[in-house]
This record gives C-alpha cells, sequence and structure tokens, in this order.
C-alpha cells in the first residue's frame, strides 16, 4: 500500500494548479520544491513517489495525471504527496507543449503514423477546454486510434526521466537521512558526556 496521506495535505496540492494572482510563478514553483525537498519518510517510498509523477507528469494523458499519479502510487506503494507535487511541477503551461510535441515526434517515429502536428494540438486544446467525461469521449474515444502514437510516444519519452528522478531523489533522501542519524548520534553522545560529568561533580 502506498503511504496515506490527510485529506487537507491532498486539497492543498490541488491548490497548486489554481495559482493565486497575487504570487509569481517563480515563488510558486520555488515553494512546491521546497515542498518536495522537505518532505519526510522511508526514502525508497518517496523516490517511487517522485518516479511516479515525473513518469505521468511528462505523458500527453491530461487531464488524467492527477487520477494516473493516485493509483500508480497507490499500486507502486509511492509516497502520494510527492508523486503529485512532482506531476504539477513537470507539467505546466511552459512545458506542456514542448511534451506533446517530442511524444508526438517520437510516436511518428516510431509507428510511422501520418498524425498531424496540427491535430494534436487541437486535441490538446480539447483536452484542456472541455471536462473529464468530454475529454475521453473525444480523444480517447473517438480518437484513440490517432492518438495511440502519441501515447507510446510519450511513455518511450517519459521513462528515462522517471528512473533518473528515482535514484537522484533516492540519493537525496538518503544522504538526508543519514546526516540526520549522525546529528541524531553526536547530540545524545554529548548528553552522555554531560551528564557524566554532572554525576562525577
Amino acid at each position: 500500500m502506498g503511504e496515506l496521506v490527510p485529506t487537507n495535505k491532498v486539497k492543498n496540492i490541488f491548490r497548486f494548479g489554481k495559482r493565486d494572482p497575487g504570487i509569481s510563478p517563480g515563488r510558486t514553483v520555488r515553494y512546491q520544491w521546497l515542498r518536495l525537498v522537505r518532505l519526510k519518510g522511508d526514502p525508497f517510498v518517496l523516490a517511487r513517489g517522485i518516479a511516479i509523477g515525473t513518469f505521468i507528469g511528462l505523458t500527453p494523458t491530461i487531464p488524467f495525471h492527477t487520477i494516473l499519479t493516485i493509483f500508480l502510487c497507490a499500486v507502486g506503494r509511492g509516497h502520494l504527496v510527492a508523486g503529485l507535487v512532482v506531476s504539477f511541477l513537470v507539467s505546466n503551461p511552459l512545458t506542456i507543449p514542448l511534451q506533446y510535441y517530442i511524444s508526438w515526434k517520437v510516436g511518428a517515429i516510431l509507428t510511422g503514423s501520418s498524425l498531424s502536428w496540427e491535430h494534436v494540438k487541437y486535441l490538446m486544446g480539447l483536452a484542456r477546454d472541455v471536462g473529464m467525461i468530454e475529454a475521453i469521449k473525444l480523444i480517447y474515444i473517438n480518437s484513440f486510434r490517432s492518438m495511440l502514437s502519441v501515447l507510446l510516444g510519450g511513455i518511450v519519452f517519459s521513462l528515462p526521466f522517471a528512473i533518473a528522478a528515482y535514484f537522484s531523489s533516492l540519493h537525496l533522501y538518503i544522504r538526508r537521512q543519514n546526516k540526520r542519524m549522525n546529528r541524531l548520534i553526536k547530540t545524545n553522545h554529548n548528553d552522555s558526556k554531560s551528564s557524566k560529568k554532572i554525576s562525577h561533580n
């Protein structure tokens, strides 16, 4: 099972997509990055959550990123908060067009699809402007065959980033955990020396 997360924490993450007009995008990204770095828990669970969030965030699966991240974190025993935060960080208005373009290009090379970039942009607009149910009908039912090459390209494109995110975040969290353990051992050692001095006096 993935790590259980209080509902209020999940709601706070969802607010990330609705940026306060008074807060700059740079500050918002920095805040979410610091939240990610300061997350506590098993380094392996945290790293799995980050890998899942990276993988889903880079795939052309809007508007299903949140649902897919929650599902994969539950199945893959990943940290849900880490997965959702990373998914929002890697998938934003600045990066989404590039992600879809690369997914389309890689998919076209792999499958020989004749799907045009103009059609992909049109479908992107539909996914952004309509609700989830309508997106399923318009894109993943009516245009599924057309989008299959884009989905395949997105998976191939995002997988190396997810693997890199897993190992780099695992290294970061293990190093942080070791530093905390060393500080705790040092503090306990100093406390022990102080109590011995007091008892001798």
